[in-house]
């Protein structure tokens, strides 16, 4: 022993509680330090297992405390330094007197090991910094023990336990530094006993947790100094923590972190933390209770309030020594951004031992990669899109104008005043896609062109985990399925036509189907809510997947459920739900089936695919590769029907291949985009084929030269698929009619006037009918192309339009629709221009190459006031109108351009005033002779009790397609460890449908 450590003497104490697992090892470290312990009590805690007669058998009895079960921490630790056995005379050492001897407590758990050293080093510590009090070691892991565990710990304005370090960060030296710390864990806390004595020990209200950070706390304030010793290296078990030892978890954990907060900060750090922290653990017993933990929700209630009832007591007896700012500079900065990672990755994938940080592992993982592949991909195909810059438009895609907040309220109204004007709600897609919006800072363009850019890989790691999670595939059949599902011709088509419904179902349909498959398992209750959920989703944005889940989901109920009772009432829920939540637009559907065939955006033109492309997968149109590039994805699908194993997943692909061609070929004979019904059948196909790959990778290497080679062709075909589309991606691009839409095309500036005159914009292409749409003072934005006026209205509407191409007149007719303007685009290369020349009450107000405009004789406005044969514009809103009457005449009328309906509600000097319906559409009221001031309004209260409901009932269902606590934290089967990192299999997967 080194002469400069004979006058330290050490009682080390050491507290037991069923520990029989690891009291061996802790007790052979404990009496083979190199510098030895002079004193050794130990304390037991209502152990029921071995531990107390390994105790009795290496201290003996003297030295051994017997105390009741439930005894805390710090009581026992108290209760053995008072024990007489402490306190035994030491031998005066050989050199030096005895009023150089410095007394130490070294406090050690029973699942905590030291190294040979470790007392040493402390005391070395302990010689060379005389003002350390309180000096601690190096925490490293019982198992793994190349990992670090702690180097000293601090806490966050929560009160969270901080160590600075990186999960299973390696010990290569880089912490080895002497250094002041808040506080070292009491796993080989070594303290001077006068210390000790001044504090009066640890406090008993903290119980197994932060009881340590609130002692070295309270050591700064009475002036001493808490050190780390990195040399001194404990090994921990972490066993209350790991869960390898029953213990108050997590509540006593909570409530002590708030409590050394609320005890020991200083009134001016008080005043800050108490009400951040009290809203932070509402919000938190918030979240607990939507993510179906009520335990965890009523624990973090317990903790709040025992904190604060425990508070005041403790600070009572403390001595306000260190300041906010002392404290400031142990906390760590943005813990929460350093813990990111954490959340983000969640369960890891084992990987070497060597593996130097976690993002490199979470680069490395198979899926990432896969997706990050992708989207280089993306990005390289869709340029174009990207190099137009913002606003896309054309083909089926709407342009957004306008901001979140417009989307939001077209959602909301209950009249949209667009067209001739219409009572009928917003499609549900504007409501999810103003959603989105406000999420990308309120820009619906940014919105869509996320859509567009983002699908093919959020649909390749939708496949991918969908395939792996279904059926358990190795990585490489998962990254094979993500990519050739990412790539079919039926992604890169949507995508180059502004199909953004068939969009949102290619990326969903994936997720939908890993729920659909959780629904067999009887503790998955809450899968039928998740399908649900994505289902009310794709059916909102193309109503045709309803159906298809339909057709899909009966057959398969009976086919995969048996027996189970719960399959039909859970498919009740996820096929009954869509609908209900998407009321009372489900009923617009009903009522006119057509609009399943559907989806958000425009009715563009569709491109009439050939049997052989239709068998191939392929919609044709822009974006589409040739027809044969998914040749070996359909080769290998209909190989898997040979295949004599997975016959359930097979089956199961077959019947979505099936379902999905048939509904295909009914919508193409609309005709219609079949984009929606072959992505079921793409998906059928692609989970079929997947079972060829994977026997074709597991025989790559088997006996036989007949054998490997069957399987290196099944491989080659498998990847011609996703290798083709991406290459014919690549090359030709989004080539479309995507396009970036000029705001000033249509001088929408003439009908901002206060009396809104309308445009009507006519065009006609050669050997088409002419089309006739009315705007007014802004451009349509999404959804409102679902909006149409009663028929009855553009009956008329037609009718009038016809008598004005026709060249005999009827200009006068449009002031009726309120259309203060006529327009032609391109006029130089539309007939009508020339015959609106020649209409005798039109005027022509200008022509340019890219517009002109034309002017009725007849005054219009939304809000006319009707006087014989004299017509007089009023000003109005969008909606509302509150304008003075002059007095005048009897039989005037005022003439609303709106379709008539029981929604308008007027009054002339605030006596209410009835409508009727003139020219068999649009609304008016009879004016008295004596004028008035009258008002309009449109009543929405039902449109917006009905959408609060409607939000509510989604919110409600979000919920209830949260997991459990149980299904989060479902124990995983098997695990061995290799090389200290956990190994995990997970349980076999639903749609394995390996048959012997």
């Amino acid at each position: 022993m080194a002469p400069q450590l004979d006058r330290h003497v050490v009682t080390a104490v050491l507290v037991t509680h069923d520990g029989a697992r690891w009291l061996p090892e802790t007790l052979k470290a404990l009496l083979t330090q190199s510098h030895p312990i002079d004193r050794l009590v130990a304390a037991d805690t209502g152990s029921t297992d071995a531990g107390p007669a390994m105790l009795t058998e290496v201290v003996g009895e003297g030295n051994l405390i017997s105390l009741p079960s439930g005894t805390r921490y710090a009581d026992a630790v108290t209760a053995t330094v008072a024990h007489p056995a402490a306190g035994i005379a030491v031998p005066a050492p050989e050199t030096g007197s005895v009023a150089d001897r410095v007394e130490w407590i070294w406090l050690l758990h029973d699942d905590s090991a030291p190294a040979p050293n470790a007392l040493e080093s402390l005391l070395r510590t302990a010689e060379s910094h005389p003002p350390a009090a309180i000096l601690g070691p190096k925490l490293r892991d019982w198992n793994d023990r190349r990992v670090l565990l702690e180097a000293g710990i601090a806490i966050d304005r929560t009160g969270r336990r901080e160590t600075g370090l990186d999960p299973r960060e390696f010990d290569q030296g880089q912490h080895d530094t002497i250094r002041e710390v808040m506080a070292v864990s009491t796993a080989g806390m070594l303290v001077r006993r006068d210390v000790w004595d001044e504090l009066d020990g640890l406090e008993p209200a903290f119980g197994l947790f932060r009881d340590d950070v609130d002692f070295g706390w309270r050591a700064y304030a009475a002036g001493h100094r808490v050190l780390v010793a990195p040399d001194a290296v404990v090994f921990h078990a972490e066993a209350a923590t790991r869960g390898e030892r029953q213990v108050a978890f997590p509540a006593d954990d909570r409530r002590s972190a708030l409590l050394v907060l609320f005890a020991n900060l200083p009134l001016s750090g008080l005043a800050l933390s108490l009400p951040f922290n009290v809203i932070a653990s509402l919000v938190r017993a918030v979240f607990f209770a939507t993510a179906k933990r009520p335990g965890a929700a009523g624990a973090e209630l317990a903790a709040l309030r025992g904190a604060l009832f425990r508070a005041p007591r403790l600070r009572r007896r403390r001595r306000p020594g260190l300041t906010a700012s002392g404290v400031s500079r142990f906390q760590p900065r943005w813990p929460t951004l350093r813990r990111l990672p954490d959340l983000l990755v969640g369960r890891r994938i084992p990987l070497p031992a060597a593996e130097p940080g976690m993002l490199r592992r979470w680069l490395r993982r198979p899926g990432v990669l896969m997706t990050l592949a992708l989207t280089v991909v993306a990005l390289v195909a869709e340029h174009g899109l990207i190099t137009k810059g913002g606003r896309l438009g054309g083909g089926a895609l709407v342009p957004a104008w306008g901001g979140a907040s417009d989307l939001w309220a077209e959602y909301l109204t209950g009249w949209h005043p667009v067209g001739l004007g219409s009572g009928s709600g917003a499609p549900p897609y504007a409501g999810v896609l103003a959603l989105l919006a406000t999420l990308l800072l309120g820009k619906p363009w940014l919105a869509v062109l996320v859509l567009l850019i983002a699908c093919v890989p959020l649909a390749g790691l939708t496949a991918y985990t969908a395939m792996r999670r279904l059926r358990g595939a190795g990585a490489t059949v998962a990254v094979w399925t993500g990519v050739t599902y990412a790539l079919l011709p039926v992604a890169t088509g949507a995508i180059a036509t502004g199909r953004i419904g068939t969009v949102v179902v290619i990326v969903l349909l994936p997720l939908i189907g890993v729920f659909a498959g959780g629904m067999l398992a009887a503790s998955s209750r809450h899968a039928a809510w998740a399908v649900a959920l994505l289902l009310t989703i794709a059916m909102a944005f193309a109503p045709l997947t309803w159906p298809l889940a339909l057709l899909v989901g009966l057959p398969a109920r009976y086919a995969l459920g048996g027996h189970r009772p719960h399959a039909g009432r859970r498919l009740a829920i996820a096929l009954g739900v869509p609908p209900l939540l998407l009321l009372p637009w489900t009923l617009h559907l009903l009522a006119h089936p057509s609009e399943f065939l559907r989806e958000a955006g425009l009715r563009a033109s569709v491109a009439r695919p050939a049997a052989g492309e239709l068998i191939m997968l392929n919609p044709g149109g822009p974006g589409a590769p040739v027809f044969w590039a998914t040749a070996g994805l359909t080769a290998a699908g209909l190989a898997a029907l040979l295949l004599p194993r997975q016959r359930t997943a097979v089956l199961t692909g077959w019947l979505l291949a099936l379902a999905g061609l048939l509904v295909a070929i009914l919508v193409l004979a609309r005709p219609a985009w079949p984009g929606v019904a072959l992505t079921f059948a793409a998906a059928g196909v692609v989970l079929a084929a997947s079972g060829v790959l994977h026997a074709a990778v597991a025989r790559l290497w088997a006996p036989g030269l007949l054998v490997r080679s069957a399987a290196i062709a099944g491989v080659l075909v498998a990847v011609s698929t996703p290798l083709l589309a991406a290459g014919a991606w690549i090359v030709h691009g989004t080539h479309g009619p995507l396009v970036r839409p000029n705001p000033d095309a249509i001088p929408l500036d003439v009908a901002s006037h206060v009396t809104r005159p309308r445009v009507l914009v006519l065009a006609q292409r050669p050997g088409e009918p002419i089309t006739a749409t009315v705007l007014r003072d802004r451009l349509p934005i999404p959804g409102e192309e679902s909006v149409p006026a009663p028929e009855a209205a553009r009956g008329h509407l037609r009718a009038a339009v016809a008598a004005l191409t026709s060249g005999t007149g009827g200009a006068s007719a449009l002031a009726r629709f309120g259309v203060g303007y006529v327009l032609v685009p391109y006029p130089d290369r539309d007939p009508l221009a020339g015959t609106l020349d020649a209409v005798p009450d039109l005027a022509r107000l200008g022509r340019s190459s890219r517009f002109g405009l034309w002017q009725p004789v007849a005054p219009a406005g939304r809000l006319m006031l009707v006087d014989g044969r004299t017509v007089t514009p009023l000003a109005a809103g969008s909606i509302d109108a509150r304008v003075r009457i002059p007095s005048g005449a009897p039989g005037r009328t005022l003439l609303l351009a709106e379709p008539a309906s029981g929604g308008w509600h007027a009054t002339i000097d605030g006596h209410a005033v009835r409508g009727h319906t003139v020219d068999g559409w649009a609304e008016a009221y009879d004016v008295p002779p004596s004028g008035g001031s009258f008002t309009l309004h449109r009543g929405m209260v039902l449109r917006h009790l009905w959408v609060t409901a409607q939000g509510l009932a989604l919110v409600l269902v979000a919920l209830l397609a949260l997991p459990s606590e149980q299904w989060v934290e479902r124990p995983r089967r098997h695990r061995r460890r290799r090389g200290g990192h956990v190994r995990t299999e997970e349980t076999p997967a639903l749609l394995s449908g390996v048959e012997s």
